[in-house]
């Protein structure tokens, strides 16, 4: 055998164990507990919503958590989060957000941050709503860890 193909084997073999097998599996304490792709179009179409306001967790860990967000009906209520920043990302359709004293209009597209400790909410503003991606993170640390 050519000594370049070996080396070739070597480091497909090498590469597509070292991409296959988690790099740390101590530190893994998330659900679902591997790398997750996912379509949200294609998870509003395969899920469809059964409450007017409906959150659908797709990911939790103790610093995040990750839901694809359906608003329908009323806005859910002025609040405040004491431990956690909410971010929102409107994916289709169109509502608007409580933002600094005023409803604001917001639509697909936007980007929607909120501190811990500011009042928000968000609501419809016609019969089809929005859907979004709602994160909300406790602070990160300087935590990255570099493999290569």
């Amino acid at each position: 055998m050519k000594k370049w193909f070996v080396v070739v084997l070597a480091f497909i073999i090498g590469t597509a164990a070292g991409l296959a097998a988690p790099i740390a599996q101590h530190l893994i304490d998330g659900t679902p507990g591997e790398g997750i792709l996912i379509n949200p179009e294609q998870f509003f179409k395969t899920n469809p919503a059964k409450n007017p306001v409906q959150f659908d967790e797709i990911f939790r860990s103790p610093r995040t958590v990750v839901n694809l967000s359906r608003i329908k009906g009323p806005f859910i209520g002025k609040h405040i989060h004491t431990e956690t920043d909410e971010i929102i990302y409107v994916l289709k359709g169109k509502g608007e957000v409580f933002l600094n004293g005023q409803w604001v209009p917001m639509k697909a597209g936007d980007l929607h941050i909120c501190p811990r400790g500011v009042a928000h909410t968000t609501r419809a503003v016609d019969s089809e709503g929005f859907e979004a991606l709602t994160i909300f993170t406790k602070p990160v640390t300087n935590d990255k860890v570099m493999l290569e």
